[in-house]
């Protein structure tokens, strides 16, 4: 039986050096602080960490410093405005600087990693353009033995499949990919779908804000939006 499994998750932090991004910035040094107040097990930030592939290596810096500070295992994807091309601000962050606890997914067509002691695994695939072509759930896997399985996408939720957006996530592509939860990203609201026995759900509240989520044994997954001091 799995052990129950509380997951704080993010996205959309957008860190950039400009002058208005000191709110993102402090914003994520309250979320930071919010996960470990939280005591969550795993941390999930589902892409736009920054806010362009220009930003400065002191902006960086002041990321990985604070990944430093989270005490528990933390995944982070890329997203539309930090994309993985050739310029990628994700490429040039040492992520081992912040510490064996943080992976970032590499792989545009998906990685999944597993965590034995959380009795958990998380997926996601690694964005190199944000094109209508591009599907962030395309090629998720299966459910791994009994672990706990999490996905992590960045993109547009949309009922009609053939709605003309870029890196679009449908509802039957949640409900086939059947996650326990899925951690979204790029909408800039807290919104929360069940399709299947998934629960999908963008963090929001606002953009950089947090959303706690518990996994219990026998029970739908629960997520709260959490409202940072």
């Amino acid at each position: 039986m799995h052990r129950p499994l509380k997951i704080a998750h993010t996205s959309d932090v957008h860190l950039d050096g400009e002058a208005s991004g000191e709110a993102a910035r402090q914003a994520f040094v309250r979320a930071v602080e919010a996960v470990a107040a939280s005591r969550a097990d795993l941390f999930l930030i589902a892409g736009d960490l920054f806010d362009h592939n220009r930003v400065e290596a002191g902006v960086v810096d002041f990321a990985l410093a604070q990944l430093q500070r989270i005490p528990c295992p933390t995944v982070v994807i890329a997203g539309n405005h930090d994309c993985w091309n050739d310029a990628s601000v994700l490429r040039r962050a040492d992520f081992d600087q912040a510490g064996a606890h943080v992976t970032l997914l590499r792989e545009p067509d998906g990685t999944r990693i597993e965590f034995p002691a959380l009795q958990a695994s998380v997926w996601g695939r690694c964005m190199l353009d944000h094109v209508p072509e591009y599907r962030p759930l395309a090629g998720a896997p299966t459910r791994l033995r009994d672990l706990w399985h999490i996905g992590m996408a960045h993109g547009l939720y949309a009922e009609d499949p053939n709605t003309p957006r870029s890196s679009l996530i449908t509802p039957p592509e949640i409900e086939a990919a059947g996650f326990d939860y899925l951690a979204l990203g790029h909408v800039h609201a807290h919104r929360q779908m069940r399709h299947g026995g998934t629960l999908a759900c963008y963090p929001g509240v606002p953009a950089g804000g947090l959303t706690l989520v518990d996994l219990i044994p026998g029970e739908p997954a629960r997520a709260v939006a959490h409202t940072l001091p």
